[in-house]
């Protein structure tokens, strides 16, 4: 009896990376993928252009792009998350907008004043702020986003670094000996040193600082030379530039392992890295363009703070899973918040000397760093601005990883990472966290993250993103029988239901809405085929041989 409910099917030229019970059971896979898009009701003159395809422990991400009249509509398009249990998630962010008779001058179309407008893009290049622009042909920019997001043999030798900052590790409020006084050390600071074991690459005498999750680059002023070493034991202090180095490389490989660790390897693309970068400017970036980290040297130095390093890291994990799309002070304010929590998580691993505050070094002197403890309700409380809002977010992330773990919080929010999409909003997300506990986690969190996201303000159930389930709740009566052309096969669904008959190819033969679905072999050329059953709001997809 072939009743198995699993995806076996050719993507876009390449199978999913998990094979299903189905790629063993049928020699010939099916487009599988192209039946969900074929549903898909698109506004006229529209395609759908697939441009970005990611892997997570739970499921394979596909995004496509709307495309209207030949024209590329900015943040529009749709997502669909292929599970390897043999069910999907769909997010449709389509517009049905008319096109703009008055602005038709540009390659790309932006939705504006209820139509679609064409637009240019441009980009601003500046070492600083990077900006991309997308201007109406009266000049009017409709939208502008910031380029930078704010932001041989293998061998160990060993370096001291910050375990997180010094105000974190001693517990001490910023002041008298723990203070940046223009980068000078003492003995108080120095004491906030510990040693770690730092993996580089050994070649000719020389030890190289590369790994899988970074190498160093000067990109910006000032000049930086400080990429190798001849030592196996590094003793630099905050006073010397190289301590920058060792400090980043230290926690970018840690947080690197840590995020493999929870099988999230496909977000951990080699980065590059300037410790000293920005001409001095007090900030520091993830820059998507160049999948690159800058951190600048005003104020304290940014690469000294585990936390600033760990939240610029965090941005590019962000960026891999769901690119292009920080778009809408909501979004960006969770983008900074997601950030902000996923730095803290760490931080909190080593100790929990500052549970409420992040950026507890860099942020005290030059500016105020954030808080992590807030209790702002969505949507009264929304300042709609991505700084003013990202607490609001990274407190109810903080007070669901204090009730289920930082392990089981930091997997749902690199999972919920692959479904950012422009434009979304912090009740969308909340749910979007709690769908996925559902689907991948079987509930195991619900209760504690429910009642972190209702005390937040964001739950709301519009913004459930609905499941297409494997089951064995269908009931396939004769599927041998059917498969050998001597008898009628039947499939029987628990109330009324809509059942549709789709080719290997993905093209629809038949529908109907019933309890039962009754199909004679004599219809039906020998082959497999897949059946779609609509019950409620949910989707069961099954396979069937003839």
């Amino acid at each position: 009896m072939f009743r198995t409910i699993a995806i076996s099917l050719l993507l876009l030229g390449s199978l999913l990376t998990k094979p299903t019970l189905a790629q063993h059971i049928f020699a010939k896979p099916v487009n599988y993928l192209q039946i969900i898009l074929n549903e898909i009701n698109l506004p006229e003159n529209t395609v759908l252009k697939h441009y970005y395809t990611i892997s997570s422990p739970f499921a394979q991400h596909f995004s496509f792009h709307q495309v209207t009249n030949g024209k590329e509509v900015k943040h529009h398009g749709i997502k669909v998350h292929l599970k390897y249990d043999g069910s999907y998630n769909m997010q449709k962010f389509l517009s049905f907008a008319p096109i703009s008779s008055t602005y038709t001058t540009g390659n790309e179309l932006m939705l504006h004043n209820d139509e679609l407008q064409a637009v240019i893009k441009k980009n601003i290049t500046d070492s600083r702020r990077p900006l991309e622009q997308w201007i109406r042909s009266d000049g009017l920019v409709l939208l502008e986003v910031e380029g930078n997001k704010y932001g041989r043999k293998d061998t160990t030798i060993y370096g001291k670094v910050f375990n997180i900052n010094p105000i974190n590790s001693s517990g001490q409020p910023y002041g008298g000996s723990f203070v940046d006084n223009n980068d000078q050390t003492n003995s108080a600071l120095d004491s906030q040193l510990v040693w770690r074991e730092l993996p580089v690459i050994f070649h000719n005498d020389t030890f190289l600082f590369e790994t899988e999750f970074l190498y160093f680059k000067d990109i910006s002023a000032p000049l930086d030379t400080f990429f190798y070493v001849f030592s196996d034991s590094l003793t630099y202090t905050r006073d010397i530039n190289a301590f920058e180095f060792v400090n980043a490389y230290y926690h970018i490989n840690a947080i690197g392992e840590y995020v493999n660790a929870l099988g999230y390897d496909e977000l951990t693309e080699t980065l590059a890295v300037d410790v000293h970068a920005f001409d001095g400017w007090d900030n520091s970036a993830y820059t998507p363009a160049t999948h690159s980290l800058q951190f600048g040297d005003g104020g304290i130095d940014d690469a000294e703070d585990g936390e600033v390093i760990i939240h610029e890291f965090a941005h590019s994990l962000s960026e891999l899973a769901s690119p292009n799309n920080t778009v809408g002070s909501q979004r960006e304010a969770m983008e900074e918040g997601s950030c902000d929590y996923f730095a803290k998580a760490y931080s909190r691993s080593i100790n929990d000397n500052t549970p409420n505050k992040i950026f507890t070094w860099d942020g005290n002197e030059f500016w105020d760093g954030f808080k992590i403890n807030t209790n702002r309700l969505y949507p009264d409380d929304l300042k709609k601005s991505k700084d003013g809002d990202r607490d609001m977010w990274s407190s109810a992330l903080m007070c669901a990883h204090d009730d289920i773990g930082r392990e089981a919080m930091d997997s749902l929010l690199l999972e919920h990472f692959y479904y950012q999409a422009a434009n979304t909003t912090m009740e969308q997300m909340a749910q979007i966290i709690l769908d996925i506990d559902s689907a991948d986690f079987n509930k195991r969190y619900n209760s504690n993250l429910k009642r972190c996201f209702v005390d937040a303000g964001f739950i709301k159930r519009s913004a459930s993103v609905a499941a297409h389930k494997s089951s064995d709740v269908i009931k396939i009566i004769n599927q041998q029988g059917f498969a050998d052309g001597t008898a009628h096969i039947e499939l029987v669904a628990p109330s009324i239901s809509t059942f549709t008959v789709y080719g290997a190819s993905g093209s629809k033969i038949y529908t109907q809405k019933s309890k039962s679905l009754l199909l004679s072999p004599a219809s039906f050329e020998k082959g497999l085929y897949v059946i779609q059953v609509e019950a409620h709001d949910t989707i069961y997809t099954l396979k069937i041989i003839r």
